[in-house]
């Protein structure tokens, strides 16, 4: 039996894809190689808006189209949020909500794999660690599921269910596996990455956590995926600005830089507070690289909401913007919101932030000039001109024009020039180590 996983959406979704592959084959299941048809496809959905919905329905559609006679097997997000509607695409087998991905593999080996009901009985989880993660040079270790914030705009809560943190032994000895088997770079990953440990009662659970990850023997990083401001405590910011093994790079989302507009978005902090928790990590380290998710466009935001917000993130010294125009997004408190947004009014706002997010990325790559970071290959061959791109500790795309053959799992770049997106190092050498 062959098999194929489609997944659409955030990284979460791509580890626990990854975690199907290996229970599939452990079960005697082998990947579909490309342009082969597969006995069993399985599209790991996305439902962020209701664009994506749409995607995850013409994939559905361009799944049953190309692989006649297979069995079609949908689970993830939109699956958990609307089975109804995807069960009226014609061609599907099995509707498979979230929290179930674990044990989908004993799911569709089952007798009855052919009936159309959702399956209802709980799986439970299997324990086995995985052994690769693709054929990635970076590992994603999912240690976090469940967002219980309900931000006004947003449907995951609802899509994932509560807070539900792995068990640290567990989380430890996969990551403990992925660095035996040589990954020089180990992604922590979560719903609500910073609410690890809430439901265990345990305070501070991501950075107890963390100090552990960082005694395991071995050349390796570890680097944070996003984080909500109100969660980087100090002892995490101790962490991220004072240990080599833990990359000096976070994913901190604003959404908004205007006050009333947070509010209206039911985020639990504001703007002071933001500002406070950016300026005490780049004083601790200068070259920490402090990305952030932006809304433009969210309704009520009028053209003074708009400049305050503009004007704020010029002040602080954020290095990478994700930028998004509202999305109405049907079952949130936000769709029901009076003060919407012109579409084209978003559109050119959503130009402003990025060409700013820009020039700011361009003034931090300047500061790199003369420096010496650490850098790792980022994996799946990406190349420009043939030539290697590699990703340093905080976050910055390296161009090596003549590598050497054999480079070490993490090894030190000088940074010469600045190139439109990325560093531009000529030379690449082996950290010498007592």
């Amino acid at each position: 039996m062959r098999y194929l996983i489609k997944t659409l959406g955030c990284k979460v979704n791509q580890i626990e894809s990854a975690q199907l592959a290996e229970n599939l084959e452990r079960e005697g299941y082998c990947p579909a190689s490309e342009g082969e048809k597969a006995d069993l496809c399985i599209l790991n959905t996305c439902t962020v808006t209701a664009r994506t919905d749409a995607e995850c329905r013409r994939v559905i559609r361009r799944l049953v189209r190309e692989n006649p006679g297979a069995r079609i097997v949908v689970t993830g997000c939109y699956a958990e949020t609307d089975p109804e509607a995807i069960k009226a695409v014609p061609g599907i087998d099995r509707v498979v909500g979230k929290g179930r991905n674990g044990g989908l593999s004993e799911i569709l080996i089952d007798a009855s794999l052919r009936a159309e009901r959702e399956e209802k009985v709980s799986v439970p989880r299997p324990s086995a660690l995985l052994e690769r993660f693709g054929n990635r040079s970076r590992a994603f270790v999912k240690i976090q599921d469940g967002c219980e914030a309900f931000c006004s705009y947003c449907i995951v809560p609802y899509a994932r269910g509560r807070y539900r943190s792995e068990d640290p032994e567990q989380v430890i000895r996969q990551v403990e596996t992925f660095v035996q088997n040589g990954y020089p770079e180990i992604v922590l990953s979560g719903i609500h990455l910073g609410a690890y440990g809430v439901d265990r009662r345990e305070p501070g659970g991501l950075s107890k956590l963390l100090a552990r990850l960082i005694r395991i023997p071995g050349d390796f990083r570890i680097r944070l995926s996003s984080l909500e401001p109100m969660e980087v405590d100090d002892a995490l910011i101790d962490l991220v600005t004072g240990e080599e093994k833990v990359c000096n790079h976070l994913h901190i989302p604003l959404q908004c830089g205007d006050d009333a507009i947070l509010a209206r978005m039911k985020r639990p902090y504001r703007t002071e507070r933001y500002a406070d928790l950016v300026l005490r990590l780049r004083e601790r380290d200068p070259a920490m690289a402090i990305g952030t998710d932006l809304i433009a466009g969210f309704p009520g935001e009028d053209d003074a909401s708009f400049e305050r917000s503009f004007q704020f993130l010029e002040t602080l010294p954020l290095t990478h913007f994700h930028v998004f125009p509202y999305s109405v997004r049907s079952g949130t408190v936000a769709a029901d919101l009076n003060g919407g947004v012109p579409g084209d009014v978003k559109k050119e706002r959503c130009q402003f932030l990025r060409e700013l997010g820009c020039a700011k990325n361009r003034r931090f790559r300047e500061r790199m000039v003369g420096r010496t970071l650490q850098a790792v290959a980022t994996g799946t061959a990406i190349s420009r001109k043939s030539a290697p791109v590699f990703l340093t500790n905080n976050y910055l795309k390296v161009l090596l024009p003549h590598p050497q053959k054999s480079l070490p799992l993490i090894f030190s770049v000088k940074v010469l020039q600045v190139s439109d997106d990325m560093l531009l190092v000529e030379t690449a050498y082996h950290d010498e180590k007592p």
